[in-house]
């Protein structure tokens, strides 16, 4: 379990529960259940998407979550009459990929409830006049980089479409919000889309809007995400990803400028600056049928090609110690860059690119104080860690994670004389983790003791 888990699992929380990538629900404690007006055993076996469809609760920061791979925090009540203050956090593996997420929830009173919704709206109201701030500044201590941000820095002050060309994780949206904060409509709202990330069955109406009474649960009518781009910039990532049907669509609002809602007949006018990005090779896709030729020229006016990471070797380091720094602040740490991590660095292909990179970096900072750091503070660690690293070579990633944990549950199994209570409390997970762990493990008990 990483530091970061564990830390989030002893704070002084009233509810929790964890789930993997999938929003299956792994960890849980008693009183999260009974606010959701179930049992722990009901909740255990539970998936947060079915809880939201079936009302449990009417929102799921784990959703969000699990939908953004960022932190979310939104408020809700459930079908128990709790009011409630979600907050989700993401833990992923070294390679990017989501591994769990983990959701602290603090029960609120209707008055901290009725508080906290009307700050929230202030907020809201008040960012919308707010220049949207980078997360990420671009780092380019390469000469290509550089060159990137020349280009994107000269053609940032017309409207002209562009679409940025890369590899996953190369920083696409990055670079969308650098040209849209040299824009001439850096004052107003740059809106990201993730293409690959919306269904598709919601697309039309996630992109256009919808009336009131276009179907069932539309009680009012909603402002589509291109008509939120209204004044600012729109950002489509992975727009190869965009059904056939919709890009005819988004064609049509590109060559008039203006669209109409789902269920709508009025033609509402719009202003926006797009920015398009894909990691495939869009000329192909043209090709084979899969994007159509048309909007293909209407979204490449200028295209920009990022290079992969493993090509702009002088990046990698600047964006180590950025995202160090970063991660030491969030995390209250201080991890230091060694000379084996500084040749892994340099030395890897970076598949994943500036995302790997940085969960890379996550990685180290959160498990820097376990039995298994990637720290070498001693020989001894660092003996420990060529072992692992030569298992590692032969084994499957699923056989070296039951490895991992084969070792860890059987000594706290042991330590605790296989009294699940002590075990699951010492380990900060649920009892039926433990009897399935036990059980996947083949950790019976070899005694014959009581």
């Amino acid at each position: 379990m990483s530091q970061t888990l564990t830390k989030l699992m002893s704070d002084d929380i009233t509810t929790l529960f964890v789930t993997d990538g999938e929003g299956n629900i792994l960890l849980a404690n008693d009183f999260t259940a009974m606010t959701l007006g179930l049992s722990l055993s009901e909740l255990l076996n539970s998936n947060v998407y079915d809880l939201v469809a079936s009302e449990v609760y009417n929102a799921s920061a784990t959703i969000e979550t699990l939908k953004s791979g960022e932190n979310s925090e939104v408020m809700l009540t459930t079908q128990a009459g709790y009011r409630i203050l979600s907050k989700a956090t993401p833990i992923f593996y070294p390679d990017g990929t989501l591994h769990l997420v983990v959701t602290k929830s603090e029960p609120l009173s209707q008055e901290e409830f009725e508080e906290l919704s009307s700050r929230a709206a202030s907020q809201a109201s008040a960012s919308e006049d707010e220049p949207v701030e980078l997360v990420t500044p671009i780092i380019a201590e390469s000469n290509e980089m550089k060159r990137i941000i020349r280009v994107c820095k000269q053609v940032a002050v017309y409207n002209s479409r562009i679409l940025l060309l890369g590899e996953s994780g190369v920083g696409k949206e990055v670079v969308a919000n650098f040209i849209h904060q040299h824009s001439t409509v850096a004052a107003n709202k740059f809106v990201a889309v993730n293409c690959a990330a919306i269904p598709e069955s919601l697309f039309e109406s996630e992109f256009f809007g919808y009336e009131k009474g276009t179907f069932t649960g539309a009680e009012k009518s909603k402002q589509g995400l291109v008509e939120a781009a209204d004044g600012g910039t729109l950002f489509l990532d992975e727009i190869s990803e965009m059904p056939l049907e919709l890009q005819a669509k988004l064609l049509r609002v590109l060559e008039t400028m203006s669209l109409r809602r789902v269920g709508g007949v009025e033609e509402i006018p719009v202003s926006f600056r797009l920015i398009s990005a894909s990691n495939q090779d869009m000329f192909e896709l043209v090709e084979q049928g899969k994007f159509r030729r048309d909007l293909y020229y209407r979204i490449n006016a200028i295209p920009v090609t990022i290079p992969p990471l493993r090509e702009r070797k002088k990046d990698i380091l600047a964006l180590a110690n950025h995202f160090l720094a970063s991660f030491n602040k969030k995390y209250d740490a201080d991890v230091k860059l060694t000379k084996s991590h500084l040749h892994h660095l340099m030395t890897s292909q970076w598949l994943g690119n500036a995302r790997e990179l940085k969960n890379y970096i996550e990685y180290l900072v959160v498990t820097a104080e376990l039995p298994l750091a990637l720290q070498e503070n001693t020989d001894e660690k660092k003996v420990e860690e060529d072992r692992l690293e030569a298992l590692a070579e032969v084994y499957s990633y699923q056989e070296f994670v039951d490895y991992v944990e084969t070792i860890y549950f059987r000594y706290q199994l042991e330590k605790h004389r296989y009294n699940i209570s002590k075990t699951a409390e010492e380990s900060q997970v649920s009892r039926p983790l433990i009897y399935k762990k036990i059980r996947d493990l083949k950790l019976e008990r070899k005694d014959t003791e009581g």
